[in-house]
């Protein structure tokens, strides 16, 4: 709800069941944005032991079925991250950077240097 309050209402854009489908492309999408930073400081002390215990007690639920554990807001970036850092690179998929490198050809660039 705060979402559409925010983006939505607040930012005089499309809320609620106003917002385009994803597939109709014959309408302006209309979305809004809200960008809100908080310091953590003013409120309560401790802000990131607790939190880190809230993370810690969240990681530590049983999975749902299917999943051998349960991650957090921050958890998939990191391992990406980290994948990112142990292959030298951001590894694509190999019909984009032929897709890329197609383009790049058009355009009289040089193409996509990989590893």
């Amino acid at each position: 709800m705060m979402v559409e309050i925010f983006c939505g209402i607040l930012g005089d854009a499309s809320y609620g069941p106003n917002v385009r489908k994803w597939r109709e492309p014959g309408r302006i999408a209309n979305l809004g944005q809200c960008f809100v930073a908080i310091n953590p400081d003013v409120f309560a002390p401790g802000f990131r032991d607790r939190m880190s215990d809230l993370m810690d007690h969240c990681r530590g639920l049983e999975p749902a079925a299917g999943y051998d554990r349960v991650l957090v807001a921050g958890d998939p970036e990191r391992a990406h991250m980290q994948e990112c850092d142990e292959n030298g690179g951001i590894p694509y998929p190999p019909h984009l950077i032929e897709n890329m490198n197609k383009l790049a050809s058009t355009l009289g660039v040089e193409p996509l240097k990989t590893v």
